[in-house]
């Protein structure tokens, strides 16, 4: 039988995935879009932890983690510097002003 505890730990991961995915498809600006891109590599990052700790294998979920950490370092910083240069560009975060960069 599972235990408790995975099966909550495993709700909070798909409701982390959830809201994530609700941030990236629902909202308008581009902030919230990357945090839920952050919230996304949360709950990817947290289903690692747990996936290592109930196979027994801690190490190569721990370098998987923090190859994800990694990545999600380079990727906010790319998307904070394109940000600010569409925010120049535009005056505005709205997703909908980068369809009005075309050129």
């Amino acid at each position: 039988m599972t235990e408790a505890w995975v099966v909550l730990a495993a709700a909070g991961i798909v409701g982390l995935f959830g809201v994530g995915l609700y941030a990236i498809a629902a909202r308008r600006n581009l902030v919230k879009v990357l945090l839920g891109l952050q919230i996304l590599g949360k709950a990817a990052t947290l289903t690692f932890v747990l996936a290592g700790f109930l196979l027994g294998d801690l190490g190569r979920a721990q370098a998987i983690i923090f190859t994800i950490i990694v990545i999600e370092v380079v990727v906010v910083a790319l998307a904070l510097a394109l940000m600010i240069n569409v925010y120049h560009a535009t005056g505005s975060l709205n997703v909908g002003a980068l369809r009005r960069m075309r050129g």
